[in-house]
């Protein structure tokens, strides 16, 4: 089969626009889940954004760069923490709900409730919350000796669910799929080439290497390069992927990793920006109103947004709980599920070129995204409607919801070419 290498570069390059930036300093944010237990997010409507201000770039951005914010939105933001007496961590603009988010630390000195109840009055502001920590969702790996040859036979997920034979009809070409976890190596040699783009909102690492254990495996059963002689293969491994690092472990090479609501938001308001199909989730949390809204916005342009659903012994249901949203578990989960997908033993790829097995809903959840772009490769217009409909029609291994292949073949022999 030939690969088609799917590239946003030029796209991208379009949107670049000349202006003084203003970045945030990311390593701020990843300090302590502790310290996070005093910072709160305050948004505020930014009339800044989308307008074309004279020597004002703040709606642009660098390809792995950032937003800039607007020289008006600073100054609100410092009024606020000069009223409130707090102090600034970082600003961004969350350009697709229409509001400039702030994060502050609320000193040791003022209580935390009496300060949100004072912002919440606050007429220049539009909402106040804390800032809360999300979780991926996997299990620590097995200490299995990494291969070196291909064994595609190994991967579980990828014989049950019977993805060679529907790789005849369809490999996710052209669907935009946003993996929002930690880093993905896109050096694996599985990986190389498959990652369209990659953006870093969460705390870089002490030694600057982005390839993290978490992201990288959830890509691999995604969109590791099929039919190349080596390792594995990817359930859509024709997708454009665009991978967002906002989740980052407490130690390095760690599965378990955290993210915030911030570097959450941040990647969300990209991923809707950048005009994804599908967003990948394959974490939990606490409930969250910034990214609830952010998750909705997404919703409401026909963008798919499919999350793990955390595990018995596991916390948080959101944003698997989000109405509208698909929810993925790999069985067992005392929570509502859309799917349940082959997420136990799960081969797949980690950083430096190596493979081992991973268990969890975090790796039950690619298994979804990838079918779902098969589907929508062929079907470029279908919504979630359509595909619970199609998904309900058929009886297969994701509780009677997995396309096999002869229902594919269906479709694409009604699909004109």
């Amino acid at each position: 089969m030939k690969l088609v290498r799917f590239t946003l570069l030029l796209a991208l390059v379009a949107l670049l626009t000349t202006g003084c930036a203003n970045k945030t300093d990311y390593s701020r944010l990843g300090d302590s889940p502790s310290v996070d237990e005093r910072r709160l997010l305050v948004t505020f409507i930014d009339r800044t954004i989308n307008r074309n201000l004279p020597g004002n770039a703040q709606d642009s951005y660098r390809l792995r760069g950032q937003y800039n914010n607007s020289s008006w939105s600073e100054r609100v933001a410092r009024h606020l923490a000069e009223r409130y007496q707090l102090q600034f961590v970082a600003q961004w603009p969350v350009t697709e709900l229409g509001v400039s988010c702030v994060v502050y630390g609320v000193p040791e000195t003022l209580p935390l409730l009496q300060v949100m109840t004072a912002l919440q009055k606050d007429q220049d502001v539009s909402s106040v919350q804390q800032m809360q920590t999300f979780n991926v969702l996997g299990n620590q790996h097995s200490a299995i000796k990494p291969y070196s040859d291909p064994y595609l036979h190994l991967q579980t997920g990828f014989q049950s669910l019977g993805i060679a034979e529907l790789h005849k009809f369809s490999t996710g070409q052209g669907v935009r799929i946003a993996l929002i976890d930690t880093g993905v190596d896109v050096d694996h040699p599985d990986l190389k080439g498959q990652i369209s783009y990659s953006e870093n909102v969460a705390p870089e690492p002490g030694d600057h290497s982005l390839a993290e254990l978490h992201g990288t495996a959830v890509a691999g059963v995604l969109s590791a390069r099929a039919d190349n002689g080596i390792g594995i293969a990817g359930v859509a491994p024709e997708a454009e992927i665009l991978a967002f690092r906002a989740c980052w472990p407490d130690n390095p090479g760690s599965l378990a990793a955290r993210c915030n609501s911030f570097t959450l938001a941040l990647a969300l308001n990209q991923a809707i920006r950048l005009k994804s199909r599908i967003i990948n989730l394959s974490l939990s949390g606490p409930e969250d109103p910034l990214l609830k809204m952010l998750i909705e916005k997404a919703l409401s342009e026909g963008i798919i947004v499919i999350a793990a659903v955390p595990g018995k012994d596991q916390i948080g249901s959101f944003p698997a709980n989000v109405p509208g949203v698909l929810a993925v578990g790999r069985g067992g989960e005392a929570e509502n599920l859309s799917f349940i997908a082959p997420g136990q033993d799960i081969l797949t790829t980690v950083p430096h070129g190596a493979y081992d097995f991973m268990s969890g809903s975090s790796f039950a959840t690619p298994h979804v995204a990838g079918l779902i772009a098969l589907l929508l490769q062929l079907h470029p217009d279908w919504q979630i409607s359509d595909i619970k409909h199609h998904f309900n029609s058929e009886s297969s291994l994701l509780t009677t919801h997995t396309p096999n292949a002869s229902s594919l073949r269906d479709e694409h022999n009604a699909t004109p070419n």
